[in-house]
């Protein structure tokens, strides 16, 4: 049964006070406050039947209502419908960094996310799994110690402090350089892994046994690369909200935020919108009194990561939605000029 305008109404006027006041609301509450043309009496009656359809829940007998899981879809799906690209009174900061490694700034965009919306923010970073290599370069930072920088075609720039137990040879890195190089640019990570170090062998000379070393040691960094695709900003601001005043329950979500494994499944895009994931309809049950909104972020038009705002299912999805959509564009564009720049 679709909902009328007054119920529709009167649902928002719900979620808009809840959203404000974490307490149950109840209908003398939403005729005080809001001006429906209807008595308490009616809204109560309505209140009782949005109940009655799923959209709203009575926690305790005596107490309001608040928003069902339902009633918060239908309110995200309302925004993203008619509300999206609203403009607010601040504007994000360029970083415009030239040369900085990309994972460097998608950083300190998350740090002013988490600053803008007091929420939580989780990001998939750039991998170079799944992207073409442009150029490797090892970089001598003394005898036993070298820098593997990796760039990949897309713009993807990371960078790998790797210690060997014995000196090298500067000799070698010229040799070294350019012999993976001529292996690796223009194939993608997974590709080269199992054939590399055969290819490298035959064409070492004396040097094989030294040079073989490096070479496990330059593809465990290229491993290590991709194994810290996760970022967090934030995590504290879960204690603002009443709902994790709870100790037990503040641990429970600072666990969530460190589980790999939930947090990569929960930002993998399913596709190019903005997306929101509200409480059960998770498919962890670690989710469900939580909501995340995430978004994509490009370079030069291909997404090569996902950021998340995660809080409580009483959060502010109409300026949330517009602060994170607005931050993936300004920061896809930062990416896509430093992409630009360093191809000239």
């Amino acid at each position: 049964m679709p909902l009328d305008d007054r119920k529709k109404r009167i649902l928002e006027a719900v979620i808009n006070d809840y959203i404000l006041t974490a307490e149950p609301i109840g209908s003398r509450t939403i005729a005080k406050r809001y001006d429906l043309g209807v008595s308490s009496a009616t809204i109560r009656n309505e209140m009782a039947d949005l109940e009655e359809m799923g959209y709203l829940e009575q926690p305790h007998t005596s107490a309001g209502r608040i928003p069902s899981d339902k009633g918060y879809r239908f309110y995200v799906n309302n925004i993203l419908e008619h509300y999206l690209n609203e403009t607010y009174d601040y504007e994000f900061e360029s970083f415009n960094e030239v040369f900085a490694e990309i994972d460097e700034i998608v950083k300190k965009y998350a740090k002013l996310l988490s600053s803008i919306t007091n929420h939580t923010i989780v990001v998939k970073m750039p991998r170079i799994d799944e992207n073409t290599i442009k150029r490797i370069q090892i970089l001598p930072v003394d005898s036993n110690k070298l820098i593997l920088l990796v760039m990949t075609e897309s713009g993807i720039m990371k960078n790998y402090l790797i210690s060997l137990k014995d000196n090298i040879d500067s000799n070698l890195f010229e040799f070294l350089n350019n012999l993976i190089n001529n292996k690796m640019i223009g194939k993608r990570k997974r590709e080269v892994d199992k054939t590399l170090r055969d290819e490298i062998k035959k064409e070492s000379g004396n040097a094989i046994g030294f040079i073989d070393k490096i070479t496990d040691t330059i593809l465990n960094g290229l491993k290590q690369m991709d194994e810290t695709d996760l970022y967090s900003e934030g995590i504290s601001n879960i204690l603002n909200f009443p709902e994790y005043k709870d100790l037990f329950k503040a641990k429970t979500f600072f666990d969530l935020i460190d589980n790999r494994d939930i947090m990569n499944s929960v930002l993998e895009p399913e596709d190019d919108s903005i997306e929101v994931t509200i409480g059960s309809e998770s498919k962890f049950e670690e989710m469900w009194d939580l909501s995340i909104i995430k978004s994509t972020y490009k370079i030069n038009g291909e997404i090569v990561g996902t950021f998340g705002i995660i809080g409580p299912t009483r959060m502010n999805y109409k300026r949330l939605i517009n602060e994170i959509n607005m931050m993936s564009n300004e920061l896809s564009k930062v990416l896509s000029y430093i992409y630009q720049e360093n191809k000239r």
